[in-house]
């Protein structure tokens, strides 16, 4: 099926797409650039990475190969360059370790390009949008090298780079790249899910440090519960403490006190689907048993930080609903 010839055609095919995704990007060059880095905005730089950069990645791919062909010697006979696929053919007497290395060295030039791509933000950081983009085409890069070409490559019979890599000619050669080679994913894999990682990549990338932070469900209702018992000890009045309903995809705590003739609440949700954040809401309302209640939203927290970092903004929500009266929420409601 993955015939030299399918994949031309499939390389064609998807570089229409990547010729839209060019003309996409500079039209709304300004509102993807501009100080607004909008979901929108990253949506179209992860095509521009995936369509745009990942093709020209596939000319210094190939690159790799020649430049390596030409140093041992050997004559480079055809050249091809179709977005998404490229090929180099070659002629000469070459060992099986130089044929180890030709088919190698294309690989290298990709992940190296990936590395160089993730290492800019990390260490050289540019504006958000900029960092954005070499983000996701670093790691489009290496996974495209190490993941998926190996898969399409090995389990389908492709006979490409990695079909070579790994045929048992070099045996040698071959272990110490698999461990490379598992070695490399392995530490992405923790990289990524380690708390420090994700707080680079979100503060390289314009958002909250806490905003990729990794925690479940009921770890955030722990650490809510956690942030409302740690006021209760320490609020100018007495609080009560409610672990807030647990669905799918929220839980929280509410706190409960009386002042100024009024009961009033501040909830606190978190919320670790889609966009994770904790909103926190008030409410005021009469004591008498079909009193009037107000609520409004009083804050919301991008991401889900520790108890320490959201203790502060709960005790300013507490005190902004203390200050609150029916008559001042009223108004607020009319004009909201």
């Amino acid at each position: 099926m993955f015939t030299p010839s399918f994949m031309i055609v499939t390389g064609i095919l998807l570089g229409l797409i990547s010729i839209r995704t060019l003309v996409s990007v500079i039209r709304n060059w300004h509102d993807i650039f501009d100080d607004d880095f909008t979901p929108t905005d990253r949506q179209r730089l992860s095509e521009a990475a995936f369509f745009i950069l990942l093709p020209l990645s596939v000319v210094f791919h190939e690159l790799g190969h020649a430049v390596t062909i030409i140093s041992f010697g050997a004559k480079v006979t055809g050249y091809g360059w179709y977005f998404f696929y490229g090929f180099v053919e070659y002629s000469g007497l070459l060992t099986n370790a130089q044929v180890f290395w030709i088919a190698l060295s294309g690989n290298i030039v990709s992940v190296v390009l990936g590395l160089i791509a993730i290492a800019i933000p990390v260490f050289w950081p540019r504006r958000p949008q900029i960092n954005y983009l070499l983000f996701i085409f670093g790691v489009i890069s290496i996974a495209n090298s190490l993941v998926f070409y190996p898969a399409l490559d090995l389990l389908a019979g492709a006979g490409g780079d990695w079909s070579q890599i790994y045929s048992g000619d070099t045996p040698l050669l071959s272990d110490v790249t698999l461990a490379i080679h598992v070695g490399i994913l392995i530490a992405a894999f923790f990289i990524w899910r380690s708390d420090w990682g994700r707080s680079i990549y979100a503060t390289r990338t314009g958002l909250a440090a806490d905003s990729m932070r990794r925690v479940s469900l009921q770890q955030a209702a722990n650490e809510l519960l956690n942030a409302g018992e740690t006021l209760a000890s320490s609020w100018k009045h007495p609080l009560r403490v409610v672990s807030g309903a647990q669905g799918d995809v929220a839980a929280g705590v509410t706190l409960h006190w009386v002042s100024g003739g009024y009961g009033r609440v501040v909830a606190a949700y978190a919320v670790t689907r889609g966009p994770r954040h904790i909103e926190i809401h008030g409410a005021v309302r009469h004591l008498e048993p079909d009193g009037q209640v107000l609520q409004k939203p009083v804050a919301m927290i991008q991401g889900i930080p520790a108890t320490s970092k959201v203790i502060p903004v709960l005790r300013d929500a507490l005190d902004a609903v203390d200050s609150w009266d029916l008559s001042a929420i009223e108004h607020a409601v009319e004009h909201s």
